[in-house]
Formats: structure tokens, C-alpha cells, sequence
């Protein structure tokens, strides 16, 4: 079996089960892969399925104009300050995207995306908030209170979290999203 790509922004696509061990005839490379992708990939191709070769060279989202996340969706895309866009266009068009309620976002620091790491709860939080980044995303950042977020905040409940790692300077950041 063919060792599969690894992806810089979301380095744990295969573990969190984004991308499968399973047989699929790829709509884009038209081989048989032992490798699938199970998530979001948002074009207007009806029935695609992907190994993850195709998402990481970025010949899926190019065959298809298709983004694995939204590139507005990107912390620092047409904002200030501003994200490093080849890096936004990796998130967007190579990365493997993870599941949220509503649209995913995809977290910045230092300049570039952060790399996604997994879901969080409340129960996570006392190990990570000595982190100055997260605990200011937790306490007023993300548009919901604090005293909520460290209450409620779930893996896979309706006030779910996505927990994000800078790549320059180790900072971690959180998403968190409602049903």
C-alpha cells in the first residue's frame, strides 16, 4: 500500500478519520486508492469522490474548481493584518477540511493559517488556557461569552470547539461553532 501524503495544515486528516483507509476509484485521477476522503469539498460536480494525492497536489480543487474550505472562511484573507496568501490558497485548495456546524473557519496567526488539530471541549480548556492567544479567543474572540465557552463547550455538542496550533510560534487558537 501506498504511503499517503501528509498535509502541513491539518496533520491529522488520517487519525481524526477526515481521510480513510477505503477503497475508492477517484474522480479526479480516475485510479483505484486504498485512501478516501470523507469530508466538505464545495463545487458544483455532482458525486466526487478523492484520494488524497489529488487534495494534495491540488489537482482535485483545480479539476473541479472545487475548496476543501472556504478561502473567505480563512482568518486574514482580505483583512488586516493579512494572511500569507499561497498559505491560504493551501488551506483552501489542498488541505483537508474538518466538520462544522455551520461553515468551518480556519484560524491565522503570525501571518499563515494554523494547522487544525482536533476537536476541544470545556473540559479540555484548564490544560490550554495558559496559552495567552487561546484564552483571549475564549474570553471575548469568538463572539460568545467566555463564562459559556468554559461551560458548554463540547467535541461534538452544539456549542462544538476546533482547536488550531500556530506553526511559527506554537500559539493555539480556537473556533467554535454552534448548531
Amino acid at each position: 500500500m501506498e504511503s499517503p501524503p501528509t498535509f502541513r495544515f491539518n496533520p491529522n486528516a488520517y487519525e481524526l478519520g477526515f481521510v480513510v483507509a477505503e477503497r475508492v476509484r477517484c474522480s479526479c485521477c480516475e485510479r483505484d486508492r486504498d485512501w478516501r476522503y470523507r469530508g466538505s469539498f464545495y463545487t458544483t460536480a455532482s458525486d466526487v469522490r478523492l484520494c488524497p494525492w489529488c487534495i494534495a497536489d491540488g489537482s482535485a480543487a483545480e479539476r473541479f474548481d472545487g475548496e476543501f474550505s472556504d478561502w473567505s472562511g480563512i482568518d486574514g484573507v482580505g483583512s488586516v493584518p493579512p494572511v500569507d496568501a499561497e498559505a491560504a490558497r493551501e488551506v483552501a485548495t489542498r488541505t483537508p477540511s474538518y466538520p462544522s456546524w455551520q461553515q468551518e473557519q480556519w484560524r491565522a496567526h503570525c501571518g499563515l493559517p494554523c494547522a487544525f488539530l482536533g476537536f476541544v471541549g470545556a473540559d479540555d480548556l484548564p490544560a490550554l488556557l495558559p496559552d495567552p492567544v487561546l484564552e483571549a479567543d475564549v474570553d471575548g474572540g469568538l463572539g460568545f461569552p467566555g463564562e459559556l465557552v468554559r461551560a458548554y463547550l463540547s467535541r461534538e455538542g452544539t456549542l462544538a470547539g476546533y482547536l488550531f496550533r500556530c506553526l511559527v510560534c506554537g500559539a493555539h487558537r480556537l473556533h467554535v461553532d454552534a448548531s
